[in-house]
């Protein structure tokens, strides 16, 4: 299992009341699967001064928190790494990688990032999404399509968390982009949102989980 992240006694009747109990409690959180469709993966909000993470399932209007939700890359998302040195981030030529791909693709999840604030709330009218880490079997890469692709990543576990994985986002974003994972399996990845109110004040840092599953 690869990690990475930024540097820094019951018995009788009882036991068995607390295991239906247990077992039920699994059984109503079970999380959402999204496998198809348009979902803006980290989708931000400002409300009260405070951040709002959620993923928002574009195709059928709902709004997840995070832990509600396992986003899946599907054997569909089966993708061989091309030559020419501008994806060598994702392995070897000729590697088979997993990526949800920047151009809709009606068999696979279309992820992007997205925020609804309204103008003036922010300095700037921007925030900041950093990349904080990634649990699970490989790495994980987001970029968008371009000259080179090495050249257009937001974020990018490979070569290590660094202050390279922060991209800054307007309060109206809504982008797509590549979602490579170089492994089959699950993945744990974390997010971090931050900025500054227009006065000046920060607004306290927010990071949620998203859980992936690839290829499974």
């Amino acid at each position: 299992m690869t990690v990475s992240r930024r540097s820094l006694t019951v018995v009788g009747g009882l036991a068995a009341a607390l295991s239906c109990a247990s077992l039920a409690t699994a059984s109503a959180a079970a999380p959402t699967v999204l496998s198809t469709g348009h979902v803006d993966v980290v989708g931000v909000e400002l409300t009260d001064g405070a951040f709002q993470i959620h993923v928002h399932d574009e195709t059928s209007g709902v709004e997840y928190d995070p832990a509600e939700v396992v986003l899946a890359a599907l054997p569909g998302s089966a993708y061989t790494v091309p030559g020419g040195g501008c994806h060598d981030f994702l392995g070897a030529p000729g590697d088979t990688v997993y990526r949800l791909p920047q151009t809709q693709n009606p068999e696979l999840l279309w992820a992007g990032l997205s925020a609804h604030i309204d103008d003036g709330v922010l300095a700037g009218d921007a925030f900041t999404l950093s990349l904080e880490s990634v649990t699970g079997p490989g790495d994980v890469s987001v970029y968008q399509d371009g000259l080179c692709a090495a050249d257009a990543r937001f974020f990018d576990s490979g070569d290590g968390i660094d202050g390279a994985d922060v991209t800054e986002l307007d309060a109206h974003s809504h982008v797509h982009a590549n979602w490579a994972f170089t492994e089959p399996g699950s993945y744990t990845v974390s997010f971090t949102v931050s900025g500054t109110l227009a006065d000046g004040s920060a607004v306290p840092a927010v990071t949620e989980d998203f859980t992936f599953s690839v290829a499974e």
